[in-house]
């Protein structure tokens, strides 16, 4: 093909070289380009729509080039660049058929074989390019799919790349920077770069076929034993990191080496990491790499929905990891596990900005966990509300004795009150709250139940974030406003009253959901998918490209 390529761009330099005859020709495919952009134009030709995928900024970028319908893709180089990036953009996570690679190389192959170039083919050929590189800019640039219409919970900040298309196609072309300009338009951000490395990797391996199902007849595996499922379990961790040494010339024997191997695996996986290889471990093992491919293609798409811009300084939070990391130029300075949603109340996707700290904060009841939780909880145990040092009060603050509520018509006709917790260890939110407002009245905060965060799972929340280093964090958010240490924090916590802090400098706060990420070093993570997130972009990553009214630019 790469032969007949070379061919076809000896044939259009040919076409558009000087000469009577190459003149009449260039008017010609000019007419034809006119005519068609003209029907491609008129949204009610709907052959025409499920051609081209772009066919508003089509009309657009030929009538306002100035070049009166003449062909943009007249150069070889840039037409190598851009087939050679169609052929690797699965390599981006991206399906190369969404832009016409099949039919680009058929066209070409039509025009070699062909004696002379006919202008009707020429011009489909001309059009053709220019979709596929605008569609493709599109989608590097913001992501193919739509993150709200795929998860209406989904409101991070977005990439939304600012563009004046006919100046960005017309200095890419004459430049011949088309591979550069697409590249140009893919996140910045390092793990995305990371994760396409990762997905290199995991189409390698499935390219060969994958890896073979692990399956051993003892309950476990574990360091010293000698069982000869052990050199099974070598070959198959082999396969995803590396070649494994053993302390002893028995490969069957389960020495440190494999040991140091599972713990490996485990920590990438999420599992517990003990080297032992119970069942979780032998689960995961098994997920096959077709699987493994599909999530990071989904984390990509993810990564091309955020903006580039999270703030030099800021707070990222993986839902999936159950982990909280405070991001300084690039660098994680501290991180944190984190306790999320319940699957059925699951924490929200968005970004906001930190902009203050409560410590010993009071809790007023949500709406949603009063009517769901408390209300229940005070109708089967009348003390509920006194063991958990938690009053009714007014819209106005003041005292009701819950014995004067009817708790059962509360439950079906609504509540007029609010249930406020009072200041203490003992408080739903710990010792402080810090605050960065969202409509989903989420916030991050301590939590009593540090017993909790020994789960290597840990969605028990109603949708906020519970974290176990609470104030480590405050003390390093604190860290530019004067006179604010750690003495001072434990000093403030010890008078046992609310006190407000507001941030001399407010952080951006990223709640995500990432189910796969790869390191500098290469290791690459995986996630279980708990809400069951990756289905629905999956789903809409493998449709075929519809019409620009459903990808707009």
């Amino acid at each position: 093909m790469i032969i007949k390529l070379n061919i076809l761009l000896l044939a259009l330099i040919l076409f558009f070289s000087a000469g009577c005859k190459q003149q009449s020709q260039r008017r010609e495919l000019a007419r034809i380009l006119s005519e068609r952009i003209e029907l491609i134009a008129d949204s009610a030709n709907i052959e025409l729509l499920d051609v081209y995928y772009q066919p508003d900024l089509i009309s657009e970028l030929y009538r306002m080039s100035g070049k009166m319908f003449s062909p943009l893709w007249s150069d070889r180089e840039n037409i190598d660049q851009l087939m050679d990036f169609l052929r690797e953009v699965h390599l981006e996570g991206l399906n190369p058929e969404d832009y016409h690679l099949s039919k680009l190389e058929l066209l070409m192959e039509k025009i070699v074989d062909s004696k002379t170039p006919d202008t009707e083919d020429l011009a489909e050929l001309e059009l053709l390019l220019t979709d596929s590189y605008l569609l493709l800019a599109s989608h590097l640039g913001r992501g193919k799919t739509d993150s709200e219409t795929i998860d209406p919970q989904w409101h991070a900040i977005h990439r939304n790349p600012d563009v004046d298309w006919v100046s960005f196609v017309d200095s890419t072309l004459r430049y011949r920077v088309v591979k550069e300009t697409l590249q140009s338009l893919t996140p910045g951000h390092r793990e995305y770069s990371n994760l396409k490395k990762a997905l290199a990797k995991y189409v390698a391996i499935e390219e060969k076929g994958g890896w073979n199902a692990f399956n051993t007849s003892l309950r476990k595996l574990e360091k010293g034993i000698n069982h000869q499922d052990v050199a099974q379990l070598r070959t198959r961790l082999s396969v995803t990191q590396v070649d494994i040494p053993f302390d002893s010339v028995n490969e069957n024997y389960f020495d440190e080496a494999l040991h140091q191997q599972v713990v490996l695996f485990q920590m990438r996986n999420g599992l517990t990491a003990d080297g032992v290889v119970g069942r979780g471990t032998i689960d995961a093992l098994n997920i096959p790499v077709e699987e493994r491919v599909a999530s990071i293609r989904a984390n990509l798409e993810r990564w091309r929905w955020l903006s580039d811009d999270l703030g030099d300084r800021h707070i990222l939070v993986n839902i999936a990891n159950f982990e909280l990391l405070l991001i300084e130029n690039g660098k994680t300075i501290f991180k944190t596990e984190a306790i999320v949603g319940r699957p059925y109340r699951r924490t929200p996707v968005f970004s906001s900005r930190m902009t203050y700290l409560v410590f010993n904060p009071d809790w007023i009841i949500p709406p949603t966990i009063l009517r769901n939780d408390v209300i229940p909880a005070v109708i089967n145990n009348p003390n509920y509300l006194n063991q958990r040092r938690m009053r009714v009060i007014t819209r106005n603050g003041e005292n009701v004795d819950p014995s004067t509520i009817d708790w059962q018509r509360a439950a079906s006709h609504g509540f007029p009150y609010m249930i406020r917790q009072d200041p203490g260890p003992d408080n739903a939110l710990g010792l402080v709250k810090f605050m960065f407002p969202n409509h989903h009245n989420v916030y991050i905060h301590d939590t009593p139940s540090r017993e909790l965060f020994r789960q290597t799972e840990r969605t028990f929340s109603s949708g906020c974030i519970r974290i176990n280093q609470p104030m480590k964090l405050a003390e390093i958010l604190l860290d530019t406003n004067p006179g604010w240490d750690m003495q001072r924090i434990n000093q403030t916590l010890a008078e046992k009253r609310s006190r407000t802090v507001h941030l001399q400098r407010p952080v951006p706060v990223h709640l995500l959901y990432l189910t796969a990420w790869a390191d500098d070093e290469g290791i690459v993570y995986f996630r279980r998918d708990i809400y069951n997130r990756d289905e629905p972009l999956l789903t809409a990553l493998r449709q075929s490209t519809k019409s620009s009214e459903e990808e707009e630019i």
